[in-house]
Formats: structure tokens, sequence, C-alpha cells
């Protein structure tokens, strides 16, 4: 098994759980991260997935998690995608997972699209267009899960709220309409979103 992470600047980095130290009260560092960078997800594989990544900017990549070697932990990773000016990576999953791929954007507008919509292709490419949005919005959170799972949304100005998956509706990858599944306040926008940690059973 494997830890993944991944960074803003889509630094990606995976390392065998045999390189972790044992119980400790000791902290020590999983992956460096740079300067003016930071660590956006984390998620545990048994090193067959896809790795799927997401950024502010609509843009997403899926490709197979062998084209990433295992590291130490001094390691601060490989690139995982090539990012335009001023966009960010905002989410990873690891795919194939049951259900379908979320995607929230800036003004609580989210849509579901099937994982098959996303072709796997070579790391460090520029990927294919996830929603295109316009240009004062952008994606705040990104997963992938069934219906039920429910997530929750943080807002720049107000409290927290839930909602399912299923609250936003089953579409393309190259629909751009969504639904609006938090209600907010003109000056408000997404500032992130939370799901739950899945325990794997093996």
């Amino acid at each position: 098994w494997h830890v993944v992470t991944v960074t803003e600047e889509s630094m990606l980095k995976k390392t065998e759980i045999s390189e972790l130290p044992g119980p400790s009260a000791q902290l020590f560092t999983l992956v460096k991260v740079n300067q003016d960078d930071r660590l956006v997800s984390i998620r545990l594989s048994d090193g067959s997935k896809d790795i799927f990544l997401a950024t502010r900017g609509g843009m997403a990549i899926r490709f197979n998690e062998s084209e990433v070697r295992a590291m130490g932990l001094v390691a601060a990773g490989v690139n995982g995608m090539k990012l335009s000016k001023g966009d960010r990576v905002i989410g990873m999953e690891l795919l194939p997972k049951k259900g379908e791929i979320y995607l929230l954007a800036s003004t609580g507008r989210a849509k579901r699209v099937n994982e098959d919509d996303f072709p796997v292709q070579g790391r460090y490419g520029k990927g294919v267009i996830a929603w295109k949005l316009p240009a004062e919005e952008g994606l705040a959170g990104m997963t992938a899960g069934k219906g039920t799972m429910r997530i929750t949304v943080h807002l720049t100005n107000f409290a927290p709220k839930s909602t399912r998956l299923d609250d936003a509706p089953l579409t393309s990858r190259v629909a751009q309409k969504g639904k609006e599944v938090v209600e907010m306040r003109e000056d408000d926008q997404v500032s992130l979103m939370t799901i739950p940690w899945e325990m794997i059973r093996t």
C-alpha cells in the first residue's frame, strides 16, 4: 500500500507505507512542500489505480498510478499535471471508484460526471476540460463516490452547509450548466469542500 499526496502546484508523491515510522509521539515529514505551495489531498492506494487531478480552472487529468514511482520521505515528488498560468490543483481522487466524479464550483453550483468521460492519458499533460466555467468562477472542490455520500461545503463568510452528491445532476463533461446545491448570498463563495474519510478494508 502507498500514501499518495498532491499539492496545489501539482507536485505528486507516492510513498510506501512501510517507509513510515511506527507509532510514536515524534513528528515526521511525509512530503516536502515547497515554499508558496501547500498540500491539497492525501489518499491511500493499493498501487493499481488511476490518479485523477482537477484544477481551479476546470481542467482535469487521469493517468495510471504506475507512472509515479515510490519515493522516500525526503522527496518532494514529481509533476502530475501541466498547469496554466495562475491555475492550481484543488483535488485528487483514485479511480475506478463506485459512483461518479463530483465537481463543485465556487458559486455553489455542482454536477456529476461519469468517470468514463475522462480518458486515461500520460502523466504531466494538460488534461481535458472537466467543466468550462466563466472567468469569475472556478472549481472549489472535487470528489468521487456514490450519490448517497454527504459532503460539507465551507463558505467564505457564512456557516458550512451539508449536501449529498446526488443533489447535483448527472451530466456529461462538456455540459456547462450544473445545479445550485447550496444557497448562497451574492457576496459569498465556496472556499473549501471536505469529505468523510473512508476506511479501507482488506
